[in-house]
Parts: structure tokens; sequence; C-alpha cells
């Protein structure tokens, strides 16, 4: 067995003692823990390197070591550890939790899911490695693995919002959207300050067609997370649908005060621009995004439309033209029939010029 690094080289902590002068290793893991709660990792290491002085073969002491390098990000050192406690205590299910994630975080995902199976087969009745399964499973694209154990989760215990936010998010994966907004409204009775589930109930009652809905959910997520780029965005997309136009594009001003180079805010303030016919600030912010993303499809078909706008019409083709050299992609049939559109102006106006010469 590997003996801890000295995790406290060059560092200092303030610790609680056990003083009674016959502390056990449980004792000094208890306090430990204590301490790692209180966001002493330094002290907890202390405490847990004490009781595997005492007592080498303790499990949960290797357990929480691994924890806490965990928590400073040192992954592969954690796992040691982690595999350490496991070799001594193989049905030591928090170990082989610890390990999943762990493992997880230094993008093994396949041996993280192995290592929270194992977890749930040791433990069924342990919450936490049904969670991160399910988180794993929805990282691997494994959907119906993933509901599984959610669902699994709130067996145990159904008065976890977060389980219903994140079983939510993998039935509207799933596109049964009624049912997701039912357990993302389940979330947000639970915990009416999670700023995670309103913004997901937000953007499903959008994908429902149910702007009104959406706008309330996502100004709930603002309010508790005024920064969240993302819900701001959908809070946008949601007032343009609900048909408020002008205060749809404030929140993307909003945006682009928090991120003056968000490239989606920027983009659908275009849209709107050359809607109602600035067609020069709609170039603009094109331009903008284009030079980041010479690339992106979206921006290459507006600035084609926008310099169509502008009579500036061998440049729109050339744009139009860019999407059309590969069949397939989200453009291209709305280019194509954009070229054709062109292409018979030009024949009606060579017909038009021979009729009237």
């Amino acid at each position: 067995m590997d003996r801890p690094i000295d995790y406290l080289t060059k560092k200092e902590s303030k610790t609680v003692e056990c003083t009674d002068g016959t502390s056990s290793a449980k004792d000094h893991n208890n306090l430990g823990v204590l301490l790692q709660l209180q966001g002493d990792l330094k002290g907890a290491w202390v405490q847990y390197v004490k009781a595997l002085e005492i007592e080498p073969s303790n499990a949960t002491a290797l357990n929480n070591l691994g924890f806490i390098l965990a928590q400073e990000g040192h992954f592969e050192k954690a796992i040691s550890y982690y595999l350490q406690a496991i070799k001594l205590d193989p049905q030591n299910s928090m170990a082989y939790i610890n390990l999943g994630n762990a493992s997880a975080a230094m993008g093994n995902i396949d041996a993280g899911l192995e290592s929270l199976n194992k977890a749930s087969q040791i433990d069924p009745k342990n919450i936490l490695a049904w969670d991160n399964l399910g988180k794993l499973c929805m990282v691997k694209g494994r959907l119906e693995e993933a509901q599984n154990a959610f669902r699994k989760a709130l067996e145990i215990d159904p008065s976890k919002a977060h389980i219903y936010t994140e079983l939510g998010t993998v039935i509207a994966a799933k596109k049964d959207f009624p049912e997701a907004i039912k357990l993302l409204k389940r979330a947000v009775s639970l915990d009416p300050f999670s700023f995670s589930a309103w913004e997901k109930l937000g953007i499903v009652s959008l994908i429902e067609n149910d702007p009104g809905s959406s706008i309330d959910a996502l100004r709930h997520s603002l309010s508790l997370s005024p920064e969240n780029i993302n819900a701001r965005h959908h809070l946008s997309l949601a007032l343009l649908a609900s048909g408020d136009i002008e205060e749809g594009k404030e929140e993307l001003e909003r945006i682009l005060l928090l991120d003056p180079e968000n490239s989606e805010a920027q983009l659908d303030i275009a849209v709107l621009s050359l809607s109602s016919g600035g067609f020069e600030d709609a170039l603009l912010l094109l331009n903008k995004v284009y030079q980041k993303d010479p690339l992106c499809e979206r921006a290459i078909y507006y600035r084609g439309i926008t310099l169509f706008q502008l009579g500036r019409k061998d440049e729109s083709i050339v744009e139009f033209e860019k999407l059309v050299r590969e069949p397939g992609g989200k453009y291209y049939k709305m280019a194509k029939e954009r070229l054709l559109e062109m292409q018979d102006l030009n024949e009606n106006l060579k017909t038009n010029s021979a009729e009237n010469s």
C-alpha cells in the first residue's frame, strides 16, 4: 500500500486535534469528515493520515484521502487511493462511486460507468450511485439507462429536486415534452430556488409552443441567476415567439452587454434588423460573426440576403454559392432557391430589356 503523499508540504492548517490520547482511527476519520465539510481540506488530510497511522488497512481513510485529491483536481492520484480502498474493502460502494466519478473526470466514461454500476449493485439503496450513474449515461447518450437510474434514485428519496430536473432533461431528450414539463414542475415545486430547473422548464415549454409559460419560467431562472446567457437567450426567443419583438431584442442586447462577442445574439439581432429594413446594421453584425467563423452557415446565408437587399448582387451570389457546394447542409436548399430566384430575376430583366429595345 502506498504511503499517503505529504499533501501539507509548504502549507499550514488550522485544525482541531483529538486530544484524549486514546483516539481511534474512526475518531480521526470522523474529525476529518467534519473538517472537510467545513472546507478545511488540509486539516482533514492530517486526520485521515493519522487514521492510517493507527490502522494502515483503513479503507475509509484511503477513500477519504482520494476524495480530497479529487477535489483538488488530482484525479489520477485519487484513483490510486480508491483502488487501494476497494482492494481492502471490496464492498465499499462509496469508493466505487468516487472511482467512477474520478475516471469520468479524466475522460474515461466507460470505466466510470463500470464503477458506478458496481456501486449500485453493492448498495442498491445508495442514491449517489444511481444519480451519478444516470448522469454518466446521459453523457453517453444512453437515455433509457439514464431514465432508469434516475427513477431508481427517486424511489430511494422522492424529495430530491435536482433528480427530477435530471430526469426531466432525459425525458425531454426522448421528445416526451409533456412528461418532461410535469417532472420539471415537480422539481421547481420542491426547490423554487433551482435556476437550472426553471431554465429547463422554460426551454421545454418553448419547444411545446407555450411562450407564455416559457417566459415566466425563464424570468424565474434569471431572477436567481441573472448572468445565465443560455436562459436569457431562450427568453429572447420566447418573447419573439410571443410577438414582443422589442423586448426580445432588448434581451439579446443584454446578452451582448454580458458577452460582447456572443455570436448567437449577434446573429439574432442581425436577422431582426434585416426584417425591419436595417440592412447596414445587419451586415455589420453578420460580418463580425463571419470574421470569427467563416464556416458559419447561418451568417453566410443572411449575409447573402443582406447583400442582395443592398444591391450588391454579385457578392450575394458568392455567399449563396458557398452553401450549395456540398448538398445536405442546413441552408443548402434555401440557398439554392435563392440562386434560382436570382437567376429567374436576371432572365426576366433580360427579357424586359429586349422587349423595350
